[in-house]
Parts: C-alpha cells; structure tokens; sequence
C-alpha cells in the first residue's frame, strides 16, 4: 500500500501554511499522507480519527500532530469546525540566519541562531503528544494516548485559534518577513502544547503499560457500562484498587478523571444515537446515561462546543461507502 499525499497547501513558497475546515453535513475524509508535518485542532464540534491503527472519537480542544509520512483520515457526522496547520520546519531553521544577517551588523549575534533547526526538532519531540510506549501492544480503550492526543484548557484553544489566523493574516499581507513572523507564531503555539503536555501528571517511575494494565477493566467497565448510574468507587472496584490510588492512576494513564472520561464517552454516544439513530436529545441523554436534559445540554456544549439542537437540523450520516 502506497497510500494517498496530499500536497502542501501553499502555492507560493511558504514553509508553513494554515486551513480551517467547516463541516456543516457529514463528511469522509480519506486517509491520507503528507511530506510535511500537520497539527490539528478541533475548535468545534467532533469526529471519528483514524490514525496508528486505531479510531478516536475528537471533541473541542483536542489536538495533535501527525509527522511526515504518517496515514490518517476522519469521519466528520456533525456540525465541526477543524484548524489545520501545515510546516516544514527545516526551512523554518532556515529563516534565522536571512532575518538576523538583516537586522543586525554584530555576527555574533547570529551565530546564536545557528541551532534554531536543531532547537525545532527538539521542540517537535517534546511535543510529539506521544507516549514513548506507543509502539508497543496498545489497549483498545487507551486510543487517547496511541493517537498522541492532548486536550487543550478552553483558553489554550482560543489562543491557539487566534495565533493560527495571525498566521493566515501574515500570509495574506504577505509583509516584509513574513515567512519569520509566521515562524515566530507557530512557535508560540508549539510552546503553548508543550506547556499543556508538560502540565499533564508526570508519569510515575512503574513502566506506562504496567499502569494502564491497572486501569484496563476499569476502562472496559465504562464502555460497557456508561448508561448506568456510575460512582467512581464502583469504577475503582472494577480493577480492585482503592478509590484514592484509582484516581491517581487513570488520570496518569489518560489525561482525564474518571468521571471527565466517562462523561467523554456519555456526550459521543449521544451524538452517535442522535445522528445514527435519530433519537431525539432527551432520548438521547437518557440513553447515554444522563436523566437530566438541562445538565445534558451544558455538558454537550462545554464538551462538543455547540448545543445538541444543532445536531437535530444536520441529516444522518450515510453509509460508509468502501472506495478505498
């Protein structure tokens, strides 16, 4: 399999380039490759991801980075809103040494720029959004962590989504260096994930895989069990730790707490049974597991980024069609 690449979407010369996608019916995406690093972040709504091997349900504030050559698609089925940003970041080293030769006289100063390729690469590492363990045998419901994902605060996506249309605006106006300002951004936004990577709980010194082995029927607990009045005592008891210690350990393994993640799982259902089922939003609610609609709709926007009686107005996703 050869797989399919998509070509950068800059027509000029530009090392880094940005695309906000807006899907307002369902949609397929194919999977894909590309030559150049992306990062994805969804601003609104929510889909299916596939990549390495796995489908994630993505919500508002989710993001990653796929690196060169990596194949991965979508399944959008509701209203959804994604940003894309497409660089190089060889050629993005490359600037320094152009903008400081004619901004400064003294060399010396340039000759400290002279890693900022190497201090690229070390920064896409660091927030590659990927367990070191991600190679290894992957649980089925720990896709979060194989994809890379990390979820960002709402006040981190909204930063990011305004340091993504500077880049657009640069790009547009295409001003005197250009090309180093929208370096400069994008910059800013790699430190922003890596502050919100590094403010993840740090994993303890036990290896990953043992911790989500912890965790793991605990995980197919809530899969199984979502629709059902859940304490996390009763989540804890399924991998027979203590409430305390159960705690502590999902939120290592996934990011999440306990009751962030099943509520993670309630609202995507509930999409799903509104969209594939046509079930109306109470019934919905109800049937993912949450009684009270009011609380329902709060929760769905907070998590989807829109209310449910958006999804109402969108048909329901067609059949998946085998092309590919």
């Amino acid at each position: 399999f050869m797989g399919i690449y998509y070509d950068f979407p800059a027509s000029d010369t530009s090392s880094i380039a940005v695309k906000f996608e807006s899907y307002s019916s369902p949609t397929e995406i194919e999977d894909h490759m590309h030559r150049h690093y992306e990062f994805i972040l969804v601003t609104r709504g929510a889909c299916i991801h596939r990549f390495r091997d796995v489908e994630v349900p993505l919500i508002a504030g989710d993001v990653f980075i796929v690196p060169p050559h990596d194949n991965h698609g979508y399944t959008v089925t509701s209203k959804t809103v994604i940003s894309n940003c497409y660089f190089f970041p060889e050629r993005i080293g490359q600037r320094s040494d152009y903008v400081t030769s004619g901004t400064y006289q003294q060399s010396a100063i340039s000759t400290g720029l002279e890693n900022v390729k190497a201090q690229w690469d070390n920064l896409l590492l660091t927030v590659s959004l990927r367990d070191a363990d991600a190679d290894g045998p992957a649980l089925t419901t720990d896709n979060l962590s194989k994809q890379g994902i990390i979820h960002l605060a709402p006040a981190q996506a909204m930063d990011v989504e305004h340091l993504l249309h500077r880049i657009e605006q640069e790009h547009i106006n295409m001003q005197y260096d250009s090309e180093y300002m929208k370096a400069a951004i994008l910059q800013m936004i790699l430190v922003i994930f890596k502050r919100a990577r590094t403010n993840m709980p740090q994993r303890p010194v036990a290896p990953p895989e043992q911790k989500k082995q912890l965790i793991l029927n605990s995980l197919i607990f809530l899969e199984q069990n979502f629709a059902s009045a859940l304490t996390v005592k009763q989540i804890a008891d399924a991998s027979s730790l203590s409430e305390s210690y159960f705690r502590t350990v999902f939120k290592e393994v996934t990011g999440l707490t306990p009751l962030d993640y099943l509520n993670r799982i309630r609202v995507v259902k509930a999409l799903e049974y509104m969209q594939g089922n046509g079930l109306s939003i109470s019934d919905a609610a109800a049937k993912a597991g949450i009684l009270d609609v009011n609380y329902f709709s709060r929760l769905f926007k907070k998590i989807i980024g829109y209310s449910p009686r958006y999804f109402k107005k969108i048909p329901a996703a067609p059949q998946k069609k085998q092309e590919d």
